[in-house]
């Protein structure tokens, strides 16, 4: 993808962060990019640092405006899920891979988490895709 004066919208802390808010800006209309931190420096036994780990997610300049907007309003969706709520509601989730079962807020109900024990992604609750997706298989 070629953009003609690229600007950093959006530093993720880990590449698939970065990937979803190029989706997302895509999905919007607005091409974007993401590089990727694939430094080993950022390594260590429990996962990276994230000083160092900085994906980064570039638009053209023509298009910082309305990116910047979606961005923010990626941000603030992030927060109310993290946010600690009133509700007590929690989903009990069993991971595909190592069979545990772990309960996460309703609010991050339609998500993708990391399973705590193995740490292999688990949905969370119902994903509800558009009416309009179509799944199909590869030969």
């Amino acid at each position: 993808m070629d953009l003609k004066e690229p600007v950093v919208v959006y530093t993720a802390p880990t590449n698939l962060e970065a990937h979803v808010v190029v989706s997302m800006l895509t999905a919007n209309e607005i091409p974007a990019y993401a590089v990727e931190d694939q430094s080993g420096a950022s390594i260590w036994m429990l996962g990276t640092i994230t000083q160092f780990h900085r994906p980064k997610v570039y638009v053209d300049k023509s298009d910082v405006e309305a990116a910047l907007q979606l961005v923010l309003e990626f941000e603030e969706r992030q927060r109310e899920r993290n946010r600690p709520g009133t509700s007590t509601e929690q989903v009990e989730v069993r991971c595909e891979e190592c069979g545990a079962s772990t309960m996460f807020p309703a609010a991050q109900s339609g998500t993708v988490q990391d399973c705590p024990k193995c740490h292999a992604y688990v949905d969370v609750g119902e994903i509800k895709w558009d009416d309009n997706f179509e799944a199909t298989e590869e030969p």
